[in-house]
């Protein structure tokens, strides 16, 4: 008797062994998309932890750069000083696969911020102080410099290496804040009636064309030959300047701290991050002790703070140069709303006259950086001055 060599399986057999070849292409293929999955994730965790230094970079490298941008008192422009600061800075700082970063000097940009359209007008004129207030620095990680991210994982599916870019930019013009005794008045100037009805125009063309509040003096001397401006102070909300006492957490504005401040300067550093609240009214004795400060009499029997600068020189003093700071636009809440008012600046005001009685009004004049009595306005070297002439001594980052 013969036997057959071509048996046949059974068929629940083949069915296993096919079951089983599907499940290691289904296992093989599933290890595949894991292994591309973590190839995934460790670049992607790398390019961004190499955009995170890179950023940082960029940050330091625009602060320090804007740091050193202008010369002493804001008179010059010094262009190589902030480069080599913001070449400097980016060199002292590393990223995946760099010890050292290396900004390109044509990664760096100077000029003017502005905030409408969120960019540096580039074509100003550069040895300008007046118009020169902001760098913006590029940091790279590609073929112009400090090479690429090489990819690790990702190589499996044939991307080789990533570019990674960042930028900063940093202006010398946000409102900063104010030691303790920078600040001589409880006075707050509405930014609307120096700088236009939404407070977006040029400080400076902007008084020269329109005077804030025109008015005559009541005893010009022989050199004056126009109107100044009155700071009035009323009853109601119709005042063009706001009283303070500098406090970003108590709403009440009073009379014997406001006296305080007259006397002794702001006591606390004025914090614009908080605003601080305003408020308005004729505050007869306030306007008195600035009188009294004004021409040493009272509290300050002997030491005016104003001097007699103008012919014919009568022993009166005529001139007391003051820094005030500069809050949001007081259309609609007349300096007495109730939540804090922004701080947006500071700017350098000259007393010429203060009337106590009938009315309740200093008469002066606003200066410009031009002006020769600038430099009197000393309300600290710390004190940052938003867009009012005063530049900010301390940078902050707007982009």
């Amino acid at each position: 008797m013969s036997v057959s060599s071509d048996t046949k399986r059974p068929e629940g057999s083949v069915r296993r062994d096919r079951e089983r070849g599907v499940t290691t292409i289904v296992v093989v293929t599933a290890l595949i998309a894991l292994l591309a999955a973590a190839s995934l994730a460790l670049d992607v965790g790398m390019v961004w932890e190499s955009r995170t230094q890179v950023q940082n970079a960029a940050d330091a490298a625009a602060l320090a750069g804007a740091r050193q941008l202008l010369g002493a008192n804001a008179a010059t422009v010094e262009i190589p000083t902030a480069q080599a600061a913001a070449i400097g800075t980016g060199a002292s700082n590393e990223s995946v696969g760099n010890a050292s970063l290396t900004i390109l000097t044509t990664d760096l940009e100077y000029g003017k911020w502005d905030f409408a359209t969120r960019t540096i007008d580039t074509s100003v004129d550069l040895t300008d102080p007046e118009e020169v207030d902001a760098i913006r620095v590029i940091t790279r990680m590609d073929a112009s410099a400090n090479g690429p991210l090489t990819a690790v994982m990702a190589q499996v599916v044939g991307k080789t290496s990533f570019n990674i870019r960042a930028d900063a930019t940093a202006w010398l013009g946000f409102a900063g804040n104010a030691l303790p005794g920078n600040i001589d008045l409880p006075i707050a100037i509405d930014c609307c009636k120096i700088s236009g009805p939404s407070c977006d125009a040029d400080y400076c063309d902007w008084i020269t064309a329109n005077k804030p509040n025109p008015c005559p003096l009541n005893d010009p001397q022989a050199s004056d030959t126009d109107d100044v401006t009155c700071l009035e102070f009323f009853a109601t909300g119709d005042q063009n300047a706001c009283w303070t006492e500098f406090d970003s957490g108590n709403s009440s504005v009073n009379t014997s701290d406001m006296v305080d401040v007259i006397q002794n300067g702001n006591s606390d550093e004025i914090d614009v991050s908080n605003g601080i609240f305003v408020d308005n009214g004729t505050k007869t004795p306030v306007v008195g002790e600035i009188f009294n400060r004004f021409q040493g009499e009272g509290f300050f029997n002997g030491s005016p703070s104003g001097v007699d600068r103008y012919p014919p020189f009568d022993g009166t003093e005529d001139s007391w140069v003051a820094g005030l700071p500069v809050i949001e636009c007081q259309t609609s809440d007349n300096c007495a709303g109730g939540s804090p008012a922004d701080v947006v600046g500071f700017v350098c005001f000259e007393i010429r006259e203060i009337e106590v009685n009938p009315s309740k009004v200093i008469r002066g004049r606003f200066l410009c950086p031009s002006d020769p009595l600038w430099q009197e306005c000393d309300i600290g070297t710390t004190t940052s001055g938003g867009d009012f002439g005063i530049k900010a001594d301390i940078p902050v980052l707007v982009d």
